[in-house]
């Protein structure tokens, strides 16, 4: 049976007549159930039909976007906020090159992402086949794992391989194209090649050496001015009781950033957070990082952002990543959860007492910063409150004020992400997600769409521009069409960037990054069923989000805000903590 053929018998065969006999989507599916998948954030096209055609009977449910890029971003969401793979599905050629972005979003975030991908037949390589790309080639440069199947006996351990590949440290997207003479074609199943089992990562969890173990304990003792960091190692081990219990026992200040950040939740009196990290890391002696990655955020564990006279103690998962940054003087390589786990019995055994620095100027040091940071702000905000159009310094308090607790918090612009930082307050890792090293828009979307879906029955907040909201907007008729109440607060500056004023490097040479003023996207929305809400006096700002957060359905605040405002730190500078 040819491509063409199957069109009409996407099975490859009849069941009945051939129960032993699968065709390259079944197989897929099956992997996909096999991985406890509940989700294949996808488009359509005539090179993945067999697998979109297995899903149901799978037990999978498709999720069908309106751009190839969003399904990676959901995907990667999805993983980021579950701690599961996340799983995206695009067609040959444009399918893939247009899911490019949010899977390298996914490579430097370091994320759970699974994406399969279907490719021309392979006797047509390099004879301009149908959407011909080599998206193995395309994606390797940031992807974990990547697999062309060349043969049809190898898809499912293949795929086996990638869900191997995404979801042990170090965390990344896998990639794997299936040509369609391959997924297309049924066979015996008994042909499919063994092995690449997939482990339950706590089967695969390992502790660190015990000497090194003890050796932290020293220099944490010892320590005058100690800080603990962690990062994603933490969320992806699932530790976040375990350091904050290490903490508490140490009473040591804690650092969370990435999708670690709310591992010690941000409102405990030992959390330090990133608004107003620098007296601490700056000066800290003796640093311990849990599954930490000092990246540009972090200023590559430079000074003045890190203290380059701190004794550096590292646990990871991954040896290379060790050293990377920090001259670390003690290596543990091990999972974060059990290592913590080991730290703490150890204490506990050897009666070590932590009690001085309880006692210390440095915790005090944390209150008193933590005190004066929240008086800042409060005053600064205070006099932005009757400010139009809206200023984002009003609108993220007032939005941190008016959403749960419990709510995750999707940031899918440059301006808005500054002030949210200072005024969220994260309480469990994964609880914000972002676009990473990456930094494109157009995200948000996509994203809130995945994350909804790993945790339903809890409030999804989007905090998108209008920037983001024209590349990436239109999904938010794909969580109208699967009842995903997700909510966009849209920061509508007509405009791609702040005023020239904060970029001199522009002023007078080159035409302002405008978009039309005032775009009424709360109108088109409400044509496809969103709740919407237009706020163009500050006055009205709070009701509407209250109004928004208890619609029951996707809703749409569009907050008319200043374009002379950029963001709080870094102003026009977009390339964040680069040097030029």
């Amino acid at each position: 049976m040819n491509w063409a053929q199957s069109l009409s018998h996407p099975g490859g065969g009849t069941p009945a007549e051939h129960p032993s006999t699968m065709d390259g989507g079944a197989l897929a599916a099956q992997i996909l159930q096999e991985q406890q998948v509940k989700y294949v954030f996808a488009i359509n096209g005539g090179h993945t039909f067999p697998l979109l055609a297995n899903l149901r009977s799978h037990g999978i449910k498709l999720i069908h976007m309106r751009h190839e890029q969003a399904c990676a971003y959901a995907a990667d969401a999805y993983a980021r906020t579950s701690g599961t793979p996340g799983v995206c599905s695009v067609t040959a050629g444009c399918g893939l090159t247009n899911a490019v972005t949010g899977l390298c979003v996914a490579g430097l975030t370091g994320s759970a992402v699974v994406c399969i991908a279907g490719q021309h037949p392979t006797t047509e390589d390099s004879l301009g086949s149908f959407q011909e790309a080599y998206g193995a080639e395309i994606c390797r440069t940031f992807s974990k794992f990547v697999k062309r199947v060349i043969d049809w006996s190898t898809i499912q351990m293949d795929l086996r391989q990638a869900f191997r590949e995404a979801t042990t440290p170090p965390q990344g997207p896998a990639v794997v194209e299936i040509p369609t003479n391959l997924l297309y074609h049924g066979d015996e199943v008994s042909k499919q090649r063994r092995g690449a089992r997939v482990y339950d990562p706590d089967a695969l969890r390992s502790q660190g050496d015990p000497r090194a173990v003890e050796r932290t304990l020293e220099l944490l003792l010892s320590a005058e001015r100690p800080l603990i960091a962690a990062g994603d190692g933490i969320f992806w081990s699932r530790a976040a009781a375990e350091l904050g219990e290490l903490a508490e026992l140490t009473h040591i200040p804690t650092y969370t950033r990435r999708a670690g950040q709310g591992a010690v939740p941000e409102d405990h009196p030992l959390a330090v957070c990133g608004a107003w990290k620098k007296p601490f890391t700056g000066r800290a002696d003796v640093v311990l990082a849990v599954g930490f990655k000092f990246w540009s955020g972090e200023h590559f564990g430079a000074p003045p952002t890190w203290n380059d006279a701190a004794r550096y103690i590292q646990i990871d998962a991954v040896p290379s990543r060790i050293g990377w940054h920090v001259p670390a003087e003690v290596a543990i390589v091990g999972d974060p959860k059990l290592v913590l786990r080991q730290l703490i019995d150890t204490a506990k055994r050897a009666g070590l007492d932590f009690s001085r620095h309880q006692l210390a100027p440095w915790l005090q040091e944390v209150a008193d910063v933590r005190a004066s940071y929240q008086r800042m702000i409060d005053e600064r905000e205070r006099g932005t409150r009757e400010s139009v159009p809206v200023h984002p310094d009003h609108l993220a308090r007032t939005l941190c004020e008016v959403i749960d607790r419990d709510a995750t918090v999707v940031i899918d612009s440059f301006t808005l992400s500054g002030w949210m930082t200072q005024w969220l307050t994260a309480r469990f890792p994964g609880q914000v997600v972002d676009a990473g090293p990456l930094a494109p828009v157009g995200h948000g979307v996509g994203m809130a769409i995945g994350a909804q879906l790993a945790r339903p029955g809890k409030q999804v907040v989007l905090v998108i521009g209008d920037g983001g909201l024209g590349i990436g907007g239109w999904d938010i008729e794909t969580a109208l069409r699967y009842d995903l109440p997700i909510i966009t607060v849209l920061w509508n500056n007509s405009s791609w960037g702040p005023s020239f004023e904060q970029m001199p490097l522009l002023k007078g040479r080159t035409d302002p990054f405008n978009m039309l003023d005032n775009i009424r996207y709360d109108r088109m929305f409400e044509v496809l069923g969103c709740h919407s809400e237009h706020v163009a006096e500050p006055s009205h700002l709070r009701p509407a989000l209250e109004r928004a957060c208890t619609a029951g359905r996707a809703s749409l605040v569009n907050v008319i805000g200043d374009k002379r405002i950029g963001h709080p730190r870094l102003g026009g500078n977009l390339l964040g903590s680069t040097q030029v």
